[in-house]
């Protein structure tokens, strides 16, 4: 009687932990919108890297990563955008979807631009990308963060709107900077941000150069080579049809007035697929 029982409980644990496994793996939170060179995947639960390519689905938990010379490009179903340049690698933390939305992300090396909707403008919105040194977060802005593991240094820049970027040892932000389009701040380890200062030409071209995805050249993807199509299928319970050309409009160098002003960015350009 009793071996039965532990039998059965066993048999009933097991089907649980299956379900649960289930059900994690099936909250997909965004997809691969396009892919420059390889990236690989591994899933919550796993520890296998699998390739990924354009259309595959990004699910909670997931790392990303890249090698040398690829990228990889997120849509996220918020309609938020991470690209991320060679030699990254990131794990989707958290994403609820709803009035006051909240995203967070780990990035253990590398650098990734993102894009963020005006829908983190809600009180209670958030959006954070966080290194080994810093936390950057924003409400609707664009910024580029990246983390040097050999100087352990994270530098943010700025490119639309604000970013507030918080040391590791600062959580309740005590000493928080924002940064504004043009500026850029580091943090290392065991230290707070420093002063935000304007970003170098040369500086914000080679991360902005790093973080873009230029599309796919004709017959590439047939070569299994870059992504195809950015405007990824919507699926169920996911905003994955913002026009991809729109969203790096936003995120161009920006352009200074005189007075050292920056100018605002120009609207977006009609994406003449849609």
């Amino acid at each position: 009687m009793r071996t039965h029982l532990r039998h059965g409980i066993a048999t009933l644990v097991g089907v649980l932990v299956l379900f649960a496994a289930l059900g994690a793996r099936a909250e997909e939170v965004g997809a691969v919108a396009e892919i420059e060179g390889q990236a690989e995947v591994m899933r919550a639960g796993s520890t296998e890297w699998a390739p990924l390519k354009p259309g595959d689905a990004v699910q909670l938990g997931d790392q990303v990563r890249t090698p040398a010379g690829s990228k990889l490009k997120l849509l996220f179903r918020d309609d938020s955008v991470l690209t991320l340049a060679p030699n990254s690698q990131l794990k989707v933390d958290e994403s609820v979807v709803g009035t006051a939305p909240v995203s967070s992300f780990s990035l253990f090396m590398g650098a990734i631009r993102a894009v963020v909707t005006d829908r983190y403008g809600a009180q209670g919105a958030r959006f954070e990308v966080e290194t080994p040194t810093a936390v950057a977060g924003v409400r609707g802005t664009g910024f580029i963060t990246a983390y040097d593991a050999t100087r352990e240094e994270t530098t943010v820049l700025g490119l639309v709107d604000t970013t507030g970027v918080r040391s590791k040892i600062d959580p309740g932000g005590a000493r928080e900077v924002r940064i504004g389009p043009g500026q850029m701040t580091t943090v290392g380890r065991g230290s707070y941000p420093v002063r935000p200062v304007a970003t170098p030409d040369n500086t914000l071209r080679s991360f902005t150069g790093s973080t873009e995805v230029r599309g796919a050249k004709p017959g590439a993807q047939s070569k299994g080579q870059t992504g195809g199509d950015p405007r990824i299928p919507k699926r169920a319970g996911q905003g994955a049809l913002s026009p991809e050309g729109q969203v790096d409009q936003v995120v161009d160098q920006p352009q200074q007035q005189k007075g050292g002003k920056v100018r605002p960015p120009p609207p977006p350009v009609p994406d003449p697929r849609r």
